[in-house]
């Protein structure tokens, strides 16, 4: 039986999701009932890594030494019904009590079978019991504060220091190597329920450890989606989700519903961050979220479930840090954080060549000053422009991080036209020189395969000396014709590779400081609106390397 132990898997299925009442049975719904299991295991992925906890283990060691002493105990009733039916065959004494005596042999080697399966069973059980009260102890340790959380924080900080048996990690595999494979129950145990003995046994047999199972209701655009998740050998449900949204976002429902699921599955164990904060003045009026969600910092550790998570510091007069890492449970993580005051300031952008239009930065538009240059506030970031001639085509420019202080002075030299355009001309050029290629080697084969042939004709006395000399003549000639579309066909690629390369931004120079022009804004015509402050990841994220 492929059970984890065997083939160091845990094997995930799906099957397709039923339709609740007063969800029409038709096409589009039944297709939608294999698409969202089949999308949600997709999302899961085969890189998550479950940790077995000795439940899981002692589960699969009685399931398999169950099946192990049904089929044992089969075999003894089926020697024995043999060893009766001796008795009324027509033997001679002699040959009836050897036939009785190897009957009897191999009644008993299979009752040393079931013993020593059952004394297997006694020792996997005290062993549970053991690990079971080695984890009471790790429990039982703490002092003061009784909460889950706290329960866990003290199990998963000396659980594998004290036995590292009690935990094993399994890699998850989908079932049949594919996640769009879906499971479906024999047709006479489809009216069962999941939890059925007969039910269990299919499944197992299939090698499955973990099934997903839903149902879904749909009403309008809106569709709500019920996931449970069961776990083999044992038929536990180990976790259920409910997701609601609409139809057209289906697939952010579905990533939802396996973001919440992977946990689960990965039976994680939580993760402690240590968290540092620059400057000490910041650290006061510092506020963590963990998926936007308010946490309470005490000593500057935090702890949190493993899995991806996004982390935001927000401190007054400080700009935001974040950052969204995926943390294995498990292992303490260390997280500095340098808090940054906003910049302000103005930067000034002029143009190489003088061209008439205007410019966007960041998307807001920048103040003209005299018609030269253009002015726009900043706030320690790069900028990402866009200057958009008279006739409506483009052309799109940024300027680097450390060209955006107060007081600089970028060039910028915008060819604005229309890209696409563009690129689509050169790149039929490139075709067309390309088929000018094919076609000239044509007749270059040809010339130089008669070539060679009179070249042959001419040794053995059977053509003139002017005959083969003409072929000669063409050969060359098709020739240079042939590599003069091959450099034509070069040339025209350089060129169609320079214009698919023309729609990345122009990265702007940096001017001539003294070039900055001081501006009374109160007399502009335009005033450009502040930035929205953005988020400023400047987390640095490191396993500290001690996972406890």
């Amino acid at each position: 039986m492929p059970l984890f132990s065997e083939n160091g898997k845990w094997v995930i299925a799906a099957q397709k999701f039923s339709l609740d009442k007063g969800v029409t049975a038709d096409a589009v719904n039944s297709k939608t009932a294999e698409m969202i299991p089949i999308d949600i295991l997709e999302k899961i992925g085969n890189s998550v890594t479950r940790n077995v906890m000795p439940e899981e283990q002692f589960e699969i060691t009685k399931y398999k030494l169950r099946t192990e002493r049904q089929s044992l105990f089969l075999q003894l009733s089926a020697e024995y019904k043999k060893r009766d039916a001796l008795v009324l065959s027509n033997y001679s004494d002699y040959k009836l009590k050897s036939a009785i005596k190897e009957s009897q042999k191999k009644i008993d080697e299979i009752q040393k079978k079931i013993n020593a399966n059952l004394e297997s069973l006694k020792k996997a059980t005290e062993e549970n019991e053991r690990k079971v009260q080695l984890v009471s102890e790790q429990l039982s340790n703490q002092t003061g504060d009784s909460s889950e959380l706290s329960r866990y924080k003290n199990l998963f900080s000396n659980i594998f220091v004290k036995d590292e048996s009690l935990i094993q990690q399994e890699a998850v595999s989908f079932y049949k190597d594919d996640f769009t494979s879906l499971y479906s129950l024999p047709e006479d145990l489809k009216n069962l329920s999941i939890t059925d003995p007969l039910c269990e046994k299919s499944i197992v047999s299939a090698g499955i450890n973990t099934l997903v199972t839903g149902h879904f209701s749909k009403y309008g655009d809106y569709i709500s989606i019920n996931v449970d998740l069961y776990a083999y050998p044992g038929a536990k449900l180990i976790g259920s989700v409910v997701e609601v949204g609409t139809v057209q976002e289906l697939e952010l429902i579905n990533t939802s519903i396996a973001m919440q699921l992977i946990p689960v599955i990965s039976n994680s164990f939580p993760v402690e961050l240590q968290i540092e904060i620059e400057p000490q003045e910041a650290l006061n009026k510092t506020m963590v979220y963990i998926d936007d969600v308010l946490q309470h910092l005490e000593n500057g550790k935090l702890i949190v479930d493993s899995g991806i998570n996004t982390i935001q510091f927000v401190s007054d007069g400080y700009k935001t840090a974040a950052t969204t890492y995926n943390f294995e449970g498990n292992k303490k993580y260390k997280i500095q954080v340098s808090f940054e005051k906003p910049k302000s300031g103005f930067l000034q952008v002029g143009m190489k060549k003088p061209l008439n239009g205007s410019i966007l930065m960041n998307g807001e538009r920048a103040l003209e000053i005299d018609g030269k240059k253009s002015q726009i506030a900043i706030n320690g970031k790069e900028i990402l422009g866009e200057f958009i001639a008279e006739n409506g085509e483009t052309a799109f420019f940024y300027i680097p991080q450390k060209l955006t202080f107060d007081g600089s002075y970028v060039i910028i030299n915008p060819k604005p036209r229309d890209r696409m355009a563009y690129i689509d001309k050169r790149r039929k050029i490139m075709y067309g020189s390309y088929s000018l290629l094919v076609i000239s080697l044509m007749p270059t084969f040809y010339t130089y395969a008669n070539y060679q042939n009179n070249v042959n004709l001419y040794k053995n006395g059977q053509v003139d000396y002017q005959t083969a000399k003409n072929w000669q003549t063409a050969t060359n000639i098709t020739r240079a014709i042939s590599i003069g579309c091959a450099l034509f066909w070069g040339y025209e690629l350089v060129r169609y590779l320079v214009a698919a390369n023309s729609v990345l931004p122009e990265k702007a120079k940096a001017g001539k400081l003294e070039d900055f022009t001081i501006v009374n804004l109160d007399q502009a015509s335009v005033t450009p609106a502040e930035n929205e402050e953005t988020i400023n990841q400047n987390t640095e994220n490191k396993n500290d390397g001690d996972s406890e």
